[in-house]
């Protein structure tokens, strides 16, 4: 790639000086300097301004692109943080116990977060179809609100209710769970005492409290740590 500035000024210079033009009769270089010449300076300029327009919009484009980035990375930190929070609800027995309401999804507080999480997932999948467009951003951003205030709402609620949804037998009968919990996590119980106490919880929250399946997994997990028995290959 040779300069047009290049061109225009030393090419009829190269001309004259090794003959091939005649200075005194030719007018090349006179319309080379007067015209030519001021010509390529004006492309020049317009080319440099617009050289520096277009490294400063591609600058830009990628200050654009690592901030859509991180807020993205920022919402799905926020969403994993609230999911987490709402699967303790899913895991952990003694809170399924203390809290029972948080396990019943006819209740329809409890529902509104089950549907604010599908709206999550739904806000998800359109982003990973479309795109992660700003409008994306913003569907899932509203989503992971809904979900937000949904189960803070649902927690608020079910710490206020505790057990009193409940009747008088099916309080009792968690009572017992409660206290078959605590001797499979004390650590200090038995063999026995132990294997009593697991199937004494499980048959305490039979038709109250329908345990899913990572709570169940969790809990035979805490038996046999419990029992001394260690998992395959352990």
């Amino acid at each position: 790639f040779v300069p047009a500035l290049l061109l225009c000024y030393f090419l009829p210079s190269l001309l004259t000086t090794f003959g091939v033009v005649d200075p005194e009769t030719s007018r090349l270089y006179f319309i080379a300097s007067r015209f030519l010449l001021p010509a390529a300076l004006v492309l020049l300029t317009v080319g440099v301004r617009s050289s520096r327009r277009r490294a400063r919009a591609a600058q830009s484009r990628r200050s654009d692109a690592a901030a859509q980035a991180e807020s993205w990375r920022r919402l799905y930190m926020r969403r994993d943080e609230l999911l987490v929070q709402w699967s303790r609800y899913e895991t952990d027995v003694a809170l399924m116990i203390d809290y029972p309401v948080m396990t019943d999804y006819t209740d329809p507080v409890v529902r509104d977060v089950i549907v604010a999480m599908q709206d999550i997932r739904a806000a998800e999948a359109e982003a990973l179809g479309l795109g992660r467009g700003p409008a994306e951003a913003s569907k899932l951003f509203r989503a992971v609100n809904r979900f937000e205030v949904a189960f803070l709402t649902a927690e608020k609620y079910a710490r206020r209710c505790g057990q009193s949804k409940l009747n008088a037998a099916e309080r009792s009968k968690l009572a017992g769970a409660r206290q078959a919990l605590n001797i499979i996590l004390d650590g200090a119980a038995t063999p026995s005492e132990v294997d009593a106490a697991y199937r004494s919880l499980r048959g305490s929250l039979r038709g109250i409290i329908d345990l899913p399946d990572r709570a169940v997994a969790d809990l035979e997990a805490h038996t046999r740590q419990s029992l001394g028995i260690h998992p395959h290959g352990s």
